[in-house]
């Protein structure tokens, strides 16, 4: 009988033999979970310095040790993720708001400079006829800004709102909205425009007379000829107006721009040619500014067509904006308030002297141009939070307040500095009469030391333009126009029995300004701290 090898028995042997049960065993080399918490504290210990080498080390490490790590990295790592986002979200606001903000302010420095050069022009013609010129349009900017300047921040918030919208919901009935809201505001303008020339041709000659310019005075011809000319353009300065809403509600501040200075431009030359060329007088400067802006708005009203469709509307956009007149109407209040704080104020400096008089007027042209900044901020902060809230995006509206806050306080700061520093110049470019500049030196303190609040207390009324509180706006200016103009009454006539009579009464002026501006940025910042009404609808800081 044949045998098999004996290595082939044991193979044999194994090959027959039942298999051993499976055995199941740790991954190589893990230690328990004591151990592991250990190694983790020592690793913590050993490199506690560096993040790289923490995690080079952490590789090295037998899995289940990473894997308890990993949640506290998540953690750590999703919170670094949102700072980041954060960050990116508040430079990117920052970036939209210089973007409003520095077109805007080129806008409103555009129109006093052509305002001077048309002033220049008119002056050629004579004493007279500046004056004559200068009583008309007194009495047109009060007619017209009364109704106009409310209309254009409606009009910005209305239209970022519906932007908002149209963002929110992405549907293309939102998107008609736009057009729609866009379509109906410029339909308001018109219609008050128009009113607006009627009741400067009838009551004209009143309120000129008012102005010190009656039929018997030697002004009233050239006057009234200004105001004529003026007021049958008054639907050309209320569309201008409102047509530079829409494109600010739309977040485009450069169309509008490019629109002032097509007007500007237009305006010189057709001014320098009607009155210098065909002779026209003071009515052909009436008629060169309508000309100018109604062209200028004809230009706009093409670009805003490219935007969003243009058309008449009924209906639902209609009835919205016969409630913009209410919201016009309260605005108009406001305005007439502190219009009244600032003619009070004008007629108190007039009754001193001449030289204290014109010490006012100095001091307070400076103190209303550096409010063309702050505006600028305005104008942008109120786009952006109206258009934010109307998306649902509460948090970047969050973050558009405390930037635009922030930034108005720097700014507000770095105009005072720069006044302070330059206001031996400032007072000399404007007079070289000592007695004038000596008046000035004592009002130029309060110049300087509001600018701060000032520019905070014009980006205050921004802000609530944004959230849409214009019945707050109104009752809140009256409840800074009622103390500040009693201040000042008081105040005058305390002075007035002082050995520095007319000082103190200068004084008291600026009294009464400081306290307007004080407590008109008070009386929103209060219940915007505390998100009160109006101002419910945004986050908590």
């Amino acid at each position: 009988m044949r045998t098999l090898p004996t290595e082939h028995l044991g193979a044999a042997a194994a090959a027959a033999a039942p298999c051993p049960p499976p055995v199941h065993r740790r991954k190589r080399d893990a230690p328990p979970p004591a151990a592991a918490a250990a190694a983790a504290a020592a690793i913590s210990r050993r490199g506690g310095g560096s993040s790289s080498s923490l995690h080079r080390r952490r590789r090295n490490l037998p899995l289940h040790v990473q894997a308890t790590s990993r949640p506290d990295d998540q953690q750590q790592y999703s919170q670094q993720l949102d700072h980041q986002q954060q960050q990116q979200q508040q430079r990117g606001i920052e970036a939209e708001i210089f973007s409003l903000a520095v077109p805007t302010l080129a806008t409103l420095a555009a129109d006093p400079v052509a305002s001077l050069i048309s002033t220049a022009f008119v002056g050629r013609l004579g004493a007279t006829q500046l004056a004559a010129a200068g009583v008309a349009l007194s009495v047109f900017n009060t007619a017209s800004k009364l109704l106009s300047v409310p209309l254009l921040a409606i009009t910005t918030s209305s239209v970022a709102q519906a932007v908002g919208a149209a963002e929110q919901q992405g549907s293309r009935q939102q998107a008609s909205n736009i057009s729609a809201t866009v379509s109906a505001a410029i339909q308001l303008a018109l219609v008050v425009g128009c009113g607006q020339a009627l009741v400067l041709g009838l009551l004209g000659p009143r309120g000129l007379a008012a102005w010190g310019a009656g039929p018997n005075g030697p002004l009233f011809v050239d006057a009234a000829a200004y105001l004529g000319a003026r007021a049958m353009a008054a639907p050309a300065t209320v569309l201008m107006l409102v047509l530079q809403g829409c494109f600010r509600g739309l977040g485009d501040t450069r169309t509008p721009l490019a629109g002032t200075l097509l007007a500007n431009a237009l305006n010189i030359a057709l001014e320098y040619l009607l009155l210098f060329v065909l002779g026209w007088g003071v009515r052909g400067a009436a008629l060169a500014v309508g000309l100018s802006q109604a062209a200028a708005c004809v230009v706009l009203l093409v670009l805003l067509q490219r935007r969003c469709p243009l058309g008449l509307v009924g209906g639902e956009a209609l009835r919205r904006s016969l409630g913009y007149l209410r919201s016009t109407g309260l605005l108009a209040l406001r305005t007439l308030a502190i219009m009244g704080v600032y003619a009070l104020g004008t007629s108190l400096a007039a009754r001193t002297d001449p030289a204290h008089a014109a010490a006012h007027q100095i001091g307070f042209q400076v103190w209303l141009a550096s409010s063309l900044l702050a505006d600028s901020l305005a104008v942008a902060a109120q786009t952006l939070l109206a258009r934010s809230l109307a998306a649902g995006q509460r948090a970047a509206s969050q973050v558009v307040v405390s930037v635009t806050l922030r930034m108005s306080l720097v700014l507000g700061c770095g105009l005072a500095a720069c006044l302070a520093l330059g206001r031996g110049s400032i007072a000399a470019l404007f007079s070289s009469d000592p007695a004038v500049l000596a008046c000035l030196a004592v009002i130029m303190p309060a110049v300087i030391l509001t600018q701060p609040i000032n520019a905070l207390a014009f980006l205050a009324d921004g802000i609530l333009y944004g959230v849409g509180g214009f019945g707050y706006a109104a009752v809140a200016m009256f409840l800074a126009c009622i103390p500040a103009g009693g201040a000042m009454l008081l105040y005058s006539q305390l002075a007035a029995g002082s050995a520095a009579a007319l000082d103190g009464q200068l004084q008291a002026v600026w009294l009464g300004l400081s306290l307007l501006m004080a407590l008109r940025f008070l009386t929103i910042w209060l219940p915007l701290l505390l998100r009160r009404w109006p101002f419910d609808k945004l986050e908590a800081p």
